[in-house]
């Protein structure tokens, strides 16, 4: 009698599905025409239902995030902040209140008078000996390498607080992890690099003083040019991008004693980057400086400032040891990223931009993160 039953609901399930429906009926499974009827039901009920005043607010706060969901999500793009940081004396002294630089500077310190008529680019006339080639006064230069100080004291407090993740979870980019360091210790190497800080430094305060930039460079009228700093900021990149690719590929001998010291962090952290040799520094940061300062001749003191302190600062980002909220939208303009970076230090053959990833993407030498996830990158990085 069992082998009987048995057929007759095969029979019926290869009659149009009609045993699918009967096992979902013995088993208390609702038919589509049940999950209808019900569904009818409810609508019904709801539409019969009449929610209080405080039902219905607390239905409509269920339909948005939460405050501190909210909170959490925006956390770590409070780091944007840092990019107008970086230009906070400039923006400062330029303000119409009491920092304005007229007001904080005597006027002889940044103007000086040419026949009949004044102009911004203050000289230091009691400190040569050649009437005719003043030395320039240290005024720009005093404030050029402050801002740099100041965004840079920005740039480490707010990566600070990522590293530790207190603004959020943070991603290492590579798979074995952040690289492991004292704090403290790795500042103190990083401000006091012969290689780095120190070299330009001396660079910058012999250009200055010594004349050896367009006469825009040393005028003070205007604010801050834009369109200046992105075009020195790309200069600087092109001119760092061909050095970068001749010290690789010149000769192995050139490589050695200049950007192989440089290549010796394999996972880079944010305090590696100016630790390279002096030759390293002064072909792939001095002289682009140099090159970049007589190709965009029209800047004036404040955006040679802004540029400075933005290129120092975004130089150093890019050998983070873990990512930024911004990177995704920056890797889509093209801009360099920390991500980008450690491949350049990983494989030594790609992306050797570094503010910007143009050039290589040019020259068939980028190559993109996501690539290398779960190879030797994290995901998403």
């Amino acid at each position: 009698m069992i082998e009987a039953h048995t057929e007759m609901l095969r029979r019926r399930h290869s009659n149009g599905g009609m045993g699918t429906r009967l096992k979902e009926e013995v088993e208390g499974i609702p038919t589509d025409d049940e999950s209808s009827s019900d569904s009818a039901s409810a609508d019904s009920l709801h539409e019969n239902t009449v929610l209080t005043g405080e039902e219905a607010a607390q239905a409509e706060e269920s339909n948005f995030p939460s405050p501190s969901s909210l909170a959490s999500q925006l956390l770590p793009w409070i780091g944007l902040a840092v990019w107008p940081l970086m230009l906070a004396l400039p923006l400062a002294l330029n303000s119409d209140t009491a920092l304005h630089y007229a007001t904080v500077f005597p006027r002889r310190w940044y103007r000086r008078r040419n026949g009949d008529v004044d102009v911004l680019d203050g000289t230091w006339e009691w400190g040569t000996t050649d009437p005719t080639r003043p030395l320039r006064h240290p005024l720009g230069l005093t404030l050029g390498i402050a801002t740099v100080v100041i965004g840079h004291v920005f740039l480490l407090l707010y990566c600070r607080l990522h590293q530790q993740q207190y603004l959020g979870k943070t991603t290492p980019i590579q798979l074995r992890g952040a690289a492991q360091y004292v704090y403290w210790s790795a500042l103190a190497n990083h401000v006091a690099q012969p290689g780095g800080f120190v070299l330009l430094g001396m660079y910058l305060a012999v250009t200055w003083i010594y004349d050896l930039l367009p006469a825009n460079y040393y005028n003070f009228d205007g604010g801050i040019q834009y369109v200046h700093v992105a075009a020195c900021l790309i200069c600087q990149d092109c001119v760092q991008f061909l050095m970068h690719r001749v010290e690789h590929v010149a000769h192995p001998y050139m490589y050695q004693i200049s950007h192989q010291p440089h290549h010796k962090f394999t996972n880079p952290k944010l305090f590696d980057a100016f630790d390279g040799s002096v030759p390293d520094t002064a072909l792939m940061i001095l002289l682009p400086l140099f090159v970049t300062a007589h190709v965009v001749r029209g800047c004036n003191v404040w955006t040679y400032m802004a540029f400075g302190s933005t290129y120092a600062n975004w130089l150093t980002l890019i050998h983070s040891e873990v990512t930024f909220p911004w990177e995704p939208t920056f890797r889509k303009l093209g801009l360099g990223t920390a991500a980008d970076h450690h491949i350049h230090h990983k494989f030594f053959k790609y992306n050797f931009g570094h503010t910007f990833m143009w050039f290589d993407w040019i020259a068939g030498t980028y190559r993109n993160p996501k690539h290398f996830w779960k190879k030797e990158f994290n995901v998403g990085v």
